[in-house]
């Protein structure tokens, strides 16, 4: 593996193309997911069936499915693109592609469990039990995929940083 020196990618000219949009993607789904646990509190403190209950919910249901549908894209784009250009360009970094294609799964089955919890957020008929378990599971998906995509810069940015410079 190269060096991730964070600091420092900022300072190299190369940064600004594909590593950049990579990390812009990736605050795109962090942010959406902070935003979704803090909708999900937020639903959870209003009074059952209240209007401000039921457009949240509404709000949430459509974040919650922007959100994983993204973050399926995004990997799957990865996977069939991003990630064997890598193994033919730095066939060294087999064990960490080989990593983040294992995290990618994993993520895929969280996201997949995310959807059924984050779909029966409906508005009427949506108990505080299922709002509960909806936000149980965007703070661990949470969780899951700060740690991915942090590993994925990690991984992929200082190589093509390496590459063109």
């Amino acid at each position: 593996m190269f060096t991730a020196d964070r600091k420092a990618w900022g300072n190299d000219p190369h940064f600004l193309g594909w590593p950049a949009h990579l990390q812009r993607l990736h605050a795109g789904i962090t942010e959406a997911s902070a935003r979704l646990i803090a909708g999900l509190q937020v639903a959870l403190d209003e009074p059952e069936g209240s209007a401000q209950e039921l457009m949240g919910l509404t709000g949430m249901n459509r974040l919650g499915h922007d959100l994983v549908a993204h973050a399926h894209g995004h990997h799957a784009f990865e996977d069939s693109n991003v990630l064997p250009v890598f193994l033919s360009r730095f066939p060294s970094l087999s064990v960490a592609v080989d990593l983040l294609e294992n995290d990618h799964e994993f993520l895929g089955q969280a996201l997949d469990q995310s959807a059924a919890l984050f779909g029966a957020l409906r508005g009427e008929g949506t108990n505080k039990i299922q709002i509960g378990k909806a936000l149980e599971q965007a703070t661990v998906l949470e969780k899951i995929l700060h740690r991915h995509t942090y590993d994925e810069e990690d991984i992929l940015i200082p190589a093509v940083l390496r590459a063109y410079g």
